[in-house]
């Protein structure tokens, strides 16, 4: 055999050796499993629990644009989405997803409402109870008694007390004069007047305006008739026994609806007339006319009348006033200065 081939058979002889070798090396222990090898698993993150901070909602009004309310949140995962699942806003009011609460109020109110937040993912949620009150716009108008004008009285006091009132709106309410002059002698108090009316009769108007607390304004505008102050002039009602008398006294200013009223009585200023009764004549003191005597008054004069066969009274001076009864402040009148009237028949 060739040197050659032997040497050929030699080699593969010891490379097939070696393979054993190494297989045998490698080979696990009988019984054994191999696993696949695999990487750790990663710790859960941990979130605090979702919670909303406690929301401050204010008043609002109607037609005024409400200031914005942004609502937060902690915990969860952010972004948060905000929801109202209970209730509702007042009219014209929206929430926006990401929690702003803002608009332009439609209706008046106390609207209650719940709000919601959600985390990434809608895995956690939390919700709060709220409400938000809306009063009524603001508005001002005058008064039934100056719907047409005011009527007052110059030289009295504001008997017209209030010429407006306000409706709706928030405190605090301020006023301002915003055009006109007021009525001289008398002081703006809301909408009212203060003081006592001077200056000359005639008609004004003024502007008030009134702003309250969330800025919104109204005006009003009254107009006032001033009136020259009522006066009732003197005079004298003489009669002979059994035909009495009868006078008229003149009533100038106020608005021409008067009542009179009988202040004091003077008597025995004038003696009796010689060789008559003493005392037939007297009329005794008092604040009202005795039964018989007319005592009245109209809107241009004060009638004062002694019927026939009334003896009583002569020498007797009555002290008199007028007021105006047709002013728009209901109870309070306004009194003329006073007047006086010689009262008697003669007796005989």
């Amino acid at each position: 055999m060739r040197s050659d081939v032997v040497e050929g058979r030699v080699f593969r002889a010891v490379v097939v050796t070696a393979i054993l070798v190494l297989l045998t090396a490698c080979a696990r222990p009988q019984g054994t499993v191999a696993l696949p090898s695999l990487a750790p698993s990663p710790t859960p993150v941990q979130h605090d629990p979702l919670i909303i901070s406690n929301p401050v909602f204010h008043a609002g009004e109607v037609g005024v644009a409400y200031a914005p309310v942004t609502l937060s949140a902690t915990g969860g995962v952010a972004p948060y989405t905000w929801t109202v699942p209970v209730g509702s806003l007042p009219g014209g009011l929206t929430l926006s997803p990401d929690g702003v609460v803002s608009g332009t109020p439609t209706a008046n109110g106390n609207f209650a409402f719940s709000v919601q937040v959600l985390d990434l993912g809608g895995n956690d949620t939390a919700g709060v109870s709220a409400n938000i009150p809306i009063v009524p716009r603001l508005t001002a108008g005058l008064v039934s008694s100056c719907a047409t004008e005011c009527t007052v009285e110059l030289g009295c006091v504001a008997v017209c007390g209030a010429f407006g009132q306000v409706s709706g709106g928030a405190a605090p309410l301020t006023y301002k004069l915003t055009s006109g002059p007021l009525p001289a002698g008398t002081t703006l108090n809301g909408l009212s007047l203060n003081g006592t009316f001077t200056g000359l009769p005639g008609r004004l108007q003024f502007t008030v305006q009134v702003t309250d607390g969330f800025g919104s304004t109204a005006t009003i505008s009254p107009r006032y008739n001033l009136l020259p102050h009522i006066s009732v002039g003197s005079g004298t009602c003489y009669g002979d026994y059994g035909i009495g008398c009868s006078a008229q006294l003149p009533v100038a200013g106020g608005s021409g609806a008067a009542s009179v009223t009988l202040v004091t009585v003077a008597q025995n200023l004038t003696p009796n007339p010689p060789g008559n009764y003493q005392g037939a004549c007297w009329y005794p003191p008092a604040t009202t006319p005795p039964a018989g005597y007319g005592l009245s008054a109209s809107g241009s004069s004060v009638t004062v009348s002694i019927p026939m066969r009334i003896i009583n009274g002569y020498g007797a001076i009555w002290t008199l006033t007028v007021a105006d009864h047709n002013l728009c402040g209901p109870g309070t009148y306004c009194s003329s200065p006073a007047a006086t009237v010689r009262i008697g028949v003669q007796c005989g």
